[in-house]
């Protein structure tokens, strides 16, 4: 009677350990804390620095919701459109993974959960730190690059092995720095919001990855692990995405572009001249 009692409690433990593991359920719980994040920054904003949210988002009264829509529409399409090519040309590279019985719990939390995940690391990242390295240089080239950078290392633990934590800093700091370029180009981040909203809806609805920590989700679609042609492939087709992305983001708005990359004592005296 007491091995059988000592099984069963094995066998309940081994039972817990596996949902309390199940991919399903790490992702629950990492969004759950971001969830936390949020309402803890939220009130650090107020509170500490006495300052209302917005003012991390725009110099507007309210968020653009249009602008958020956009943001994520020309990065979705973009992804899919890559996405598709890429499975006529390999077709064999795509695992089809889709689990009905467990899509719509996949389903529920990311369209709870990432919207918020992705908001406050872009909140945090292209408006509260952004705007603190502003205010300590005029030359907005330097809080593009440290909060990409930034962004980018607190992503180097997201793959199964050194390598590709590697090319995940690699890509993410390219991410950054298109989504960096975004919010300093437009003045406000609800762009760059959207297209990060979308990027992670997609990485984790239609296409994951097997390289990533969080394996095994029943996605449409999960990738096989990469070899190092794939990631080789896999930067040339991100650096591609972001040009594209940039072009369509800033199409007749050049100048707000290149603004970025002036110092800001040249902009100055452009402007004396003008005066003159």
């Amino acid at each position: 009677m007491l091995k059988s009692g000592s099984m069963n409690m094995v066998d309940a433990q081994n039972q817990l350990n596996a949902i309390l593991l199940s991919p399903l359920i790490l992702l629950l719980l990492t969004l759950v804390i971001y969830v936390f994040f949020f309402i803890f920054f939220y009130i650090f904003t107020r509170v500490i620095h006495k300052r209302k949210f917005i003012s991390l988002i725009n110099l507007d009264s309210k968020v653009n919701w249009m602008k958020i829509l956009k943001g994520a529409s020309i990065w979705f399409i973009i992804l899919g459109l890559f996405t598709f090519v890429s499975f006529l040309l390999s077709p064999e590279s795509y695992k089809f993974t889709f689990n009905p019985n467990t899509f719509g719990i996949l389903l529920l939390i990311i369209i709870l959960g990432i919207p918020i995940q992705a908001s406050f690391e872009e909140i945090f990242f292209r408006g509260y730190l952004m705007q603190g390295f502003g205010l300590l240089t005029k030359k907005p080239i330097i809080p593009l690059l440290a909060t990409s950078i930034l962004f980018a290392i607190l992503h180097g633990a997201n793959g199964v092995n050194s390598l590709i934590n590697v090319y995940i800093v690699l890509q993410i700091l390219i991410v950054g720095l298109m989504l960096g370029i975004i919010a300093l180009g437009e003045n406000r981040i609800e762009t760059a919001m959207g297209v990060h909203i979308a990027n992670n809806m997609f990485a984790f609805l239609i296409v994951s990855s097997s390289d990533e920590v969080v394996g095994g989700l029943p996605s449409i679609f999960t990738l096989p692990p990469s070899t190092l042609p794939d990631l080789y492939m896999g930067l040339l087709t991100t650096i591609i995405a972001v040009i594209i992305t940039l072009t369509v983001v800033f199409w007749g708005k050049k100048d707000k572009l290149f603004d970025i990359f002036r110092f800001e004592d040249a902009k100055n005296e452009n402007n004396i001249k003008d005066s003159q």
